[in-house]
């Protein structure tokens, strides 16, 4: 276990012997019609006693307990922001894990929590690709390569099950000097009075690549870079892994010239091999607001 946070300090001879919980993993269910897939990267747990705060763990995590009887437990899954681990926190949009249980000293009680999005969150955007379209088109005044394509190959498509995971988004770019840029076909109006949006991607690639935003609100059109996701080839068994990122839109949507503005998302990679071809895969895409 390591431990993230906790508001437990300190040694005192007098102090109540501890009760414990253990969580090996947090859960995600959603509906994957309205909601998408059920993919995450929970990797702490934010762990309530009565409403006030125990502490942010590390899963999996072992948590001493000051309180015993019956108490209130309540549990929220943890991500780091832009994948940054120095921004840890509660995920936004996940409702809150609450249940009744009796805490006995000395005793280990695990807890298997699942988490699901709350009520009120919006998806404008959802992308699967399993209806074998790609919501995304060419877009950038500089692109010279501009083709995603799906593929069913089992080694490319995240979690492939053959079910409800058969095809994921591939982008294969040509060597050479070369810019890639697709952005969303939708344009959307997303929220400024300070409610969190954010994009979940589930992504593998050898080479660096760009997620940004493009605000739409007159004739001139500029890009805003918003985060550079780099490779995730596994140097040891030279396989790509698959990795899942949640980024923060609301500080660059709400920024004072943006007022009025639509929001396309952007993804753009620059290139420039003359050996080996620079790939990038895409799954279970995500705008997500309340």
């Amino acid at each position: 276990m390591i431990l993230a946070f906790s508001l437990f300090s300190g040694c005192d001879n007098d102090e109540p012997i501890p009760s414990y919980i253990h969580i090996p993993r947090i859960d995600v269910t959603t509906d994957l019609l309205t909601q998408g897939s059920n993919a995450h990267e929970i990797v702490d747990a934010w762990v309530y006693i009565n409403n006030q705060l125990v502490g942010a763990f590390e899963l999996p995590a072992t948590i001493p307990i000051l309180t015993s009887g019956k108490q209130k437990l309540t549990i929220i899954g943890g991500i780091k922001k832009n994948g940054f681990v120095t921004q840890r926190i509660a995920y936004p949009f996940f409702k809150p894990f609450e249940v009744e249980r009796e805490f006995i000293p000395s005793q280990v009680d695990t807890i298997f929590p699942v988490m699901s999005y709350n009520d009120n969150t919006k998806f404008p955007w959802l992308e699967n690709f399993e209806d074998q379209t790609i919501s995304m088109t060419k877009s950038g005044s500089n692109t010279t390569y501009d083709s995603m394509v799906i593929t069913g190959l089992e080694s490319d498509v995240y979690d492939y099950d053959g079910i409800d995971n058969k095809f994921s988004g591939k982008v294969a770019i040509p060597q050479g000097l070369q810019i890639f840029e697709n952005s969303t076909v939708g344009r959307y109006d997303l929220p400024r009075s300070g409610q969190e949006i954010y994009l979940e991607i589930n992504f593998k690639c050898n080479t660096e690549f760009v997620v940004g935003i493009y605000p739409i609100n007159g004739s001139v059109i500029q890009g805003v870079p918003i985060l550079n996701l780099r490779s995730t080839l596994d140097e040891s068994t030279g396989n790509l892994k698959w990795k899942k990122t949640y980024i923060s839109l609301k500080e660059d949507v709400n920024v004072a010239e943006n007022i009025g503005a639509d929001f396309k998302i952007f993804f753009n990679a620059q290139t420039n091999t003359t050996t080996g071809t620079p790939l990038i895969y895409f799954d279970n895409i995500k705008l997500v607001h309340f």
